[in-house]
C-alpha cells in the first residue's frame, strides 16, 4: 500500500544558493537516472508467449487515466520484483517548492526515450521511462551495491529494451551540505580538460547524442574562452590569481568567478537550462526560479542504456572519484595532475585518468570494455569506419562522420536475453561477459 510522509521544513540550501566554507569532511552522496524502452499490451494474444517474463498489461477502457494506469502497473511490477520502495512521479513529495524528495526509487515518463523504429512495433505499445534513485552514500558501498543490483534486477523483469535514446545518468553531492566554490573551480576545470577523455570510455553513441554534447559547446563558459582569445584579455585580478595559483598553473575565465551560481551560469546556458543538460550537466547549482530544485549536486550524462549493475557501479566510483579528487587534494597533488594533461603533445589518456585517480579496478574494466567493443567494431565497420572508431575512443577528437549511422546495424531493438549477476559485497562487480559492456547491455543478461 502506498503511502505519504508529511513534508519536511524546508532547507536554506534548496532556496538560494549557497556555498560550504569547507567541504572537504563527511562522504559524498550520489544518485542514478536509469532509463529504458518498455512494452506493454492492452487486449491480444502475446507476441512473444515463450517469453518466461508476464507481459504487462494495461487496458485503455480502465478508469484512472490510460497514461497513470501505465505507471501504476510498472510501479506494482516492481514493487513485486525487490524489496525497495517505489513510486510514482505523480505521487512525489517535496522538500520545498521544486525539490523532489529522493527517498524512494521514483518512475519518471520521459519523452528523450522513445522505441526507435515505429515499423517494429511487434504488437507492443511501448513507452519511454525513468528511474531514479534514493540518495546513496559513496562510502557505503556493500549497501549501494546491493541496491543497484536489485533495481537492475526489478526492471529487468519486465519486457524492456534499451537503446540510443536510452542513457544512465550519476548526480554527485554531498547530502545536506553544498560544495565550496574552490572545490567547484577545481572541479570545473578537471572538467575542462577531462571532457572529451571521459566520454571516451563509453558507447559511441553518447559521441554524437544531442543530449551528450561536450559541456563546453555552446556553454557561456565557451563564449567567454572565446572572446578571451580574440582579446588577449585576463579575466583575473592579481588577488584572484595569487588564490588559485596553489591550485591552477593556467589563467582562466572559470577562475575569475566569484560565486557558485556564476560559475554555474558559465557553465551552463543561463536562460535555457534545459539545454545544458549535455555531458556534465550544472544546472542544480542554478536558483530554484530556474524551474528546477536546486540541488547542488553534479551530474554526469556520459553513460549509455544500461541495465547491468557492475558498469554502473563502475561508473559511479569514477564520478565520486573525480569530484573527490577536487574537493580533497592538496595543491602540489592537483596541480601535478593538471599539469600532465596540460604538457604539450600529452597523450594522457582517459583511462591514465583512472589510475591517477587511483581508481585502479575501475581502470581495468574500462580497459576491457574498450577492448570489447574495439573488437566489436572491427568486425561491423569496413576500414574507413573503423579508423573513424579509433580517433574517437583513443582521443575523443572531433571526426566526421555519423557514429549513430555506422553502429546502427549492432544495436537494434529488442528484448535483451539477460545474463543473473550477483554483487555481494565491496569490490565484487565480477559480471561474467558483460563486464565488456560500455553501454547498451550489448551482451545478454539475466
Amino acid at each position: 500500500m502506498e503511502h505519504h510522509q508529511e513534508a519536511r521544513p524546508s532547507i536554506s540550501k534548496y532556496k538560494e544558493i549557497i556555498e560550504s566554507p569547507h567541504d572537504n569532511s563527511g562522504p559524498l552522496t550520489f544518485g542514478i537516472e536509469l532509463e529504458f524502452v518498455l512494452a506493454y499490451l492492452d487486449l491480444g494474444p502475446d507476441p512473444d508467449p515463450q517469453d518466461q517474463r508476464p507481459p504487462l498489461r494495461v487496458f485503455r477502457g480502465s478508469s484512472g487515466g490510460y497514461s497513470n494506469n501505465v505507471s501504476r502497473e510498472i510501479v506494482r511490477a516492481l514493487k513485486a520484483a525487490s524489496d525497495l520502495p517505489f513510486r510514482r512521479e505523480a505521487d512525489d513529495e517535496y522538500e520545498a517548492e521544486y525539490l523532489v524528495r529522493y527517498n524512494q526509487w521514483r518512475l519518471v515518463t520521459d519523452f528523450s526515450v522513445y522505441h526507435q523504429d515505429p515499423l517494429t512495433l511487434d504488437g507492443y505499445n511501448w513507452v519511454g521511462k525513468e528511474i531514479t534513485s534514493v540518495v546513496m552514500r559513496s562510502d557505503e558501498p556493500q549497501a549501494y551495491t546491493q541496491k543497484i543490483t536489485d533495481v537492475c534486477r526489478a526492471i529487468r523483469q519486465m519486457r524492456v529494451t534499451l537503446n540510443k535514446t536510452t542513457s544512465v545518468h550519476v548526480h554527485v553531492g554531498r547530502g545536506e551540505e553544498s560544495f565550496s566554490l574552490l572545490t567547484m573551480k577545481k572541479l570545473g576545470t578537471l572538467i575542462f580538460l577531462t571532457d572529451k577523455m571521459l566520454l571516451g570510455l563509453h558507447h559511441p553513441a553518447r559521441q554524437t547524442s544531442t543530449w551528450c554534447s561536450e559541456f563546453l559547446e555552446g556553454s557561456n563558459l565557451q563564449k567567454k574562452t572565446d572572446q578571451a582569445k580574440l582579446t588577449g584579455e585576463n579575466p583575473l585580478s592579481e588577488a584572484q590569481a595569487e588564490e588559485m595559483d596553489e591550485f591552477v598553473p593556467q589563467t582562466h575565465p572559470l577562475e575569475a568567478t566569484k560565486t557558485i551560481e556564476e560559475l554555474a551560469v558559465l557553465m551552463t546556458q543561463k536562460h535555457q537550462p534545459s539545454l545544458s543538460r549535455r555531458s556534465i550537466n550544472l544546472s542544480r547549482f542554478l536558483p530554484k526560479a530556474e524551474g528546477v530544485g536546486n540541488t547542488h549536486t553534479i551530474e554526469f550524462r556520459q553513460m549509455a542504456g544500461c541495465l547491468d549493475p557492475g558498469p554502473i557501479i563502475h561508473w559511479v566510483r569514477v564520478c565520486t572519484g573525480l569530484v573527490d579528487f577536487a574537493r580533497l587534494s592538496s595543491g602540489p597533488k592537483y596541480k601535478e595532475l593538471v599539469a600532465k594533461m596540460l604538457k604539450e603533445q600529452s597523450t594522457f589518456t582517459g583511462l591514465d585518468l583512472l589510475l591517477e585517480l587511483n581508481l585502479s579496478e575501475e581502470a581495468t574494466y574500462f580497459k576491457g570494455a574498450i577492448t570489447y567493443i574495439r573488437v566489436l567494431a572491427s568486425c561491423l565497420l569496413d576500414d574507413e569506419e573503423f579508423r573513424i572508431w579509433e580517433q574517437v575512443m583513443e582521443s575523443g577528437v572531433d571526426v566526421q562522420g555519423d557514429l549513430d549511422e555506422l553502429f546502427e546495424d549492432g544495436f537494434e531493438d529488442g528484448f535483451e536475453d539477460w545474463i543473473e549477476t550477483s554483487h555481494e559485497g565491496h569490490g565484487d562487480h565480477n559480471t561474467g561477459q558483460s563486464n565488456c559492456s560500455v553501454g547498451f547491455d550489448l551482451i545478454t543478461t539475466f
